[in-house]
């Protein structure tokens, strides 16, 4: 088993034994919901393999940070149509058509593109912003969100509760975690 994995291990379960666990996960949920490009899951699931006990709490936490960036999102979007037709369109590539396409679609899909971007590779950030630029209806918008959050989020808590943290703990060869 390679070092570095063992000590990025400990230093996880000293960051979770020291109470900073939820407040790594909240952060990064919301830092990474509103400006970082990146998975949500970042901290919430080596923390939750630290503690697989804290799983789903941490499931929930993670849930909540993304959540907050995105409602951020989703009303700046609604506020700042301009703007993303303008300056931030020429920084993404992206051309007033396509975002009129994507507006559409949303119009049309918006709250099951809004689900999937929670589960797939597409942009949150963007279906986000989109919403709001679209006119989605925020409780519409909310709701989906939350939903495809939740259900992702403890999906793997599930996971990692009943089998991935022995998992992991045994490829470390430290047998199955007490529960």
């Amino acid at each position: 088993m390679p070092h570095f994995v063992s000590r990025l291990h400990a230093r996880l379960q000293q960051w979770a034994d020291a109470g900073w666990s939820g407040r790594v996960v909240f952060g990064w949920g919301v830092l990474q919901g509103v400006v970082f490009p990146g998975v949500a899951d970042l901290f919430f699931l080596p923390l939750a393999l630290a503690r697989p006990e804290r799983a789903y709490r941490l499931a929930l936490v993670a849930t909540a940070g993304t959540v907050v960036g995105s409602v951020g999102l989703y009303w700046a979007g609604a506020e700042a149509l301009a703007l993303l037709e303008g300056p931030l369109s020429r920084i993404a590539n992206a051309s007033p058509a396509a975002l009129d396409t994507y507006r559409a679609r949303l119009a049309e899909w918006g709250v099951w593109m809004i689900f999937a971007s929670t589960m797939s590779p597409l942009s949150t950030k963007l279906t986000s912003i989109a919403s709001g630029a679209a006119g989605v209806p925020f409780p519409a918008f909310f709701l989906a969100l939350l939903a495809g959050r939740l259900t992702r989020t403890l999906v793997f808590a599930w996971l990692v509760r009943h089998g991935g943290a022995a998992a992991v703990l045994r490829w470390m060869g430290k047998g199955a975690p007490v529960r």
